[in-house]
């Protein structure tokens, strides 16, 4: 993994983030429990620190209505994007800590238990969260999550390089093969450092998959321009962006373009413009050393920041779109989401250089 760290927080002219966080060098049990700052990285990681639910405040739920009835769920996706985006930040430890040992505990229930079960996207992001954690990412809550790649690849008549995204008996309804269930992987993977994985068959699956114009559609095809003719998705070509680049494809080029074309004027991505698309190809930016994509795409994302106007508990918070100036309950679970996956985009890095390395344990609040 590349531990590169930020030395300084791109400053922006509007919205909150005008200055890097302070905090003391002393000793971590020292540090202010909740210091103020203005950096938007660090106050969306305070949210998300704050947000966090359950006895010990160390995951997020979803829900959604079934028969009339609401039914709760734990987002493990959400909770591993939430890590990412405080270790990226460099802030909130305290609670990253306690969410990667929730993750760990759950680890199964995640990502899977045996080959016939294991997910390859939900692997590849508890990889990153490990990488990033420094937590031993071959016995992460007693799997192996390097070996746990390697057995889904290929198997129950996936495609060469292909990662089996579909547990064995899942009804031919619910099957969906997903574009990002390939490049977490391969991003992961790669970030990990070792010299034999991701395999070449497995890059050169996600290079195939890639439509003429550089855009990746969101579903994986055995046939790519069946796929293609859906038109691409910002999301899975940001990720599969970050992938190729993470593993040296000439193909990331082209995806990145895209990724350029498709930013609208006023520098968000995504039909509509939205802050989860815009964080993910903002990463792609980082990682393919687009300055300007980037700096067009972070100022909108700032922009959707909440800021003082709302009240203390959603500040720092990040609007899916359109700017916000109070924040409704209903709105909470999409703002938590939105915030959980801009993170690591505010604090100008891409998936692949997170890193908790220097991070400190307070989570802190916006500076009003």
């Amino acid at each position: 993994m590349n531990p590169i760290r930020r030395s300084a927080v791109i400053a922006v002219t509007s919205g909150v983030a005008v200055a890097s966080l302070a905090l003391p060098t002393t000793a971590l049990a020292k540090a202010p429990k909740s210091p103020k700052t203005h950096d938007a990285s660090a106050a969306a990681a305070g949210f998300l620190a704050r947000s966090l639910v359950g006895k010990h405040h160390d995951h997020f739920t979803g829900s959604y209505v079934s028969d009339g009835k609401t039914v709760t769920y734990v987002n493990y996706g959400e909770t591993a994007d939430a890590i990412l985006s405080m270790d990226a930040a460099g802030v909130a430890q305290a609670a990253a800590k306690r969410a990667t040992t929730y993750l760990e505990a759950h680890a199964g229930a995640y990502a899977g238990t045996s080959g016939d079960t294991y997910s390859p996207g939900a692997i590849g992001k508890l990889l990153l969260v490990a990488e990033a954690q420094h937590v031993k990412v071959t016995d992460f809550g007693g799997v192996d999550l390097v070996n746990a790649l390697q057995a889904t690849e290929g198997a129950r008549g996936a495609a060469v390089g292909e990662y089996q995204q579909n547990a064995a008996g899942t009804p031919e309804d619910f099957l969906y093969f997903s574009t990002v269930g390939q490049a977490l992987p391969v991003l992961a993977l790669a970030s990990a450092g070792s010299a034999a994985q991701p395999d070449a068959a497995a890059v050169s699956f996600l290079e195939g998959q890639q439509c003429p114009d550089g855009g990746y559609p969101s579903q994986l095809q055995s046939d790519a321009a069946t796929a293609c003719q859906a038109g691409g998705d910002v999301d899975s070509t940001a990720y599969a962006a970050q992938a190729l680049l993470a593993v040296g494809s000439p193909a990331a080029t082209a995806s990145l373009e895209w990724l350029r074309t498709h930013q609208h004027s006023n520098g968000s991505l995504g039909r509509p413009g939205n802050a989860n698309s815009t964080a993910i190809a903002i990463e792609a930016f980082v990682a393919g050393k687009n300055k300007a994509a980037r700096a067009k795409a972070r100022k909108w994302l700032v922009s959707r920041q909440l800021g003082c106007s709302v009240k203390a508990s959603g500040r720092g918070a990040v609007a899916f779109a359109a700017k916000k100036n109070a924040l409704s309950a209903n709105e909470l679970p999409t703002t938590v989401l939105a915030t959980s996956q801009a993170g690591v985009a505010l604090a100008g890095l891409s998936l692949a250089q997170v890193d908790k390395k220097g991070s400190h344990r307070a989570a802190p609040r916006l500076k009003c």
